[in-house]
């Protein structure tokens, strides 16, 4: 089991932060990546319209030791950040405490992360190592992971589990459809009404445990803390 937690700072406590000025309507968002290295938060997706502004204070941040464009769509630039010794506020707690950063996104006013920790403990140091640097962090979210070896793994029952991979399989999200609902049904031996309903339990159980518990940067729900680490576990449906 690990514990995911979403924080929130104000943008002048990450790096950054400072980079987008007073206009809220722009969005930084981190790309997620598996870690390999000490480095910690390497990219960042921005939109092309302001890229080269963006690339222009990063050159001159003494924190960033070297920058550059690696990747680009229509309306956004990913953007390689690699920093040096020097980087203050949330980002250097996240590295000392070696904190998995698993999405952030940010605007002119406020940065929102999606960290995983492998127990409160870890969560609590965390926590306390931001309030010594004195970084005004709120937790907005917390909850703990579901593995697979306690028979369910993102909020699927077993049968939720088996009917999901069985429609992937034969095609019934594809476009155009390569299966029916009856023929799930047939496949499972099951009343393609159960089909029917199993599926959108399934799916949503599936969003609430990913896309739902992604960083929501706009209206968040906000945890109470934990008596004994000094956060609380918000229950997993």
């Amino acid at each position: 089991m690990s514990i995911i937690a979403t924080v929130a700072v104000p943008a002048a406590e990450f790096p950054l932060g400072s980079l987008l000025d007073d206009d809220d309507d722009v969005r930084l968002t981190v790309e997620t990546t598996v870690p390999t290295s000490e480095a910690v938060v390497p990219y960042f997706w921005a939109p092309a319209c302001v890229a080269d502004s963006l690339v222009d204070s990063l050159d001159a941040d003494g924190a960033v030791a070297d920058v550059s464009l690696v990747d680009e769509t229509d309306e956004h630039v990913l953007v390689k950040v690699t920093w040096n010794g020097r980087v203050n506020g949330v980002l250097e707690s996240i590295r000392e405490r070696d904190v998995i950063v698993t999405s952030a996104v940010g605007s002119a006013s406020r940065w929102t992360f999606r960290l995983r920790f492998s127990s409160y403990e870890d969560l609590s140091g965390f926590y306390t190592t931001c309030l010594e640097k004195d970084i005004s962090i709120e937790l907005v979210q917390l909850h703990e992971t579901v593995t697979s070896t306690g028979g369910e793994q993102f909020g699927l029952t077993a049968p939720q589990r088996e009917l999901l991979a069985a429609a992937y399989d034969a095609g019934y999200f594809d476009v155009p459809r390569r299966t029916t609902l009856v023929e799930l049904g047939e496949q499972l031996g099951i009343s393609d009404s159960a089909v029917s309903q199993r599926l959108r339990r399934g799916l949503a159980s599936l969003l609430e445990s990913t896309v739902a518990a992604e960083v929501d940067d706009e209206t968040p729900p906000v945890a109470e803390p934990r008596a004994e680490a000094g956060l609380e576990t918000e229950p997993e449906s």
